[in-house]
C-alpha cells in the first residue's frame, strides 16, 4: 500500500530505520513523500506539523505496514485540549517536542455513570527551539 504525504512547509523530523537520529524538517523548505509498506529502509516513526493548514501528521510502521493519520487541530479542539511538552530524543537544536492532548468525553460505569474525560488524540504541534 503507498500513503502519500504532501509538499508542505513542515516542521517536524522524519526517523528512517537505517538511521541512528531522525532527520529534522524545517519550514524553511517544502517537504514531501510518498510511503510504501515495502521500501527499505523505511519510516520507523515520524511527526509533521503544517502550521499554515493547522495539520498534523503522525507516521508508524507497525508490523510491516503504514499507519498515517492526519489531525486538523480547530480551535474548537485547542480548546478542549492540553498543552503537554516532552523533551526530544537525539533531535539536535531542539528543547522540546510539543503535543495536544485531546480529551473525549465518557460515561464511567466505575464512578455511577458520571461523564468524565479520558485521554483521546496526542497531536504533535511542533517544536520548542
Amino acid at each position: 500500500m503507498m500513503e502519500k504525504i504532501d509538499k508542505a512547509r513542515y516542521e517536524g523530523y522524519i526517523w528512517m530505520s537505517d538511521s541512528q537520529e531522525p532527520s529534522v524538517i524545517c519550514p524553511d523548505e517544502e517537504f514531501g513523500m510518498t510511503l510504501c509498506d515495502e521500501d527499505n529502509p523505511f519510516v520507523v516513526e515520524g511527526n509533521l506539523w503544517d502550521a499554515a493548514a493547522k495539520v498534523s501528521i503522525m507516521i508508524k510502521y507497525v508490523d510491516g505496514r503504514y499507519i498515517v493519520r492526519r489531525t486538523e487541530v480547530t480551535d474548537e479542539c485547542k480548546k478542549d485540549a492540553t498543552r503537554k511538552e516532552f523533551l526530544p530524543h537525539r533531535i539536535k537544536g531542539v528543547k522540546k517536542l510539543l503535543f495536544l492532548q485531546c480529551w473525549n468525553e465518557e460515561t464511567d460505569t466505575l464512578c455511577e455513570n458520571m461523564v468524565t474525560l479520558q485521554p483521546g488524540k496526542l497531536v504533535f504541534m511542533g517544536f520548542i527551539k
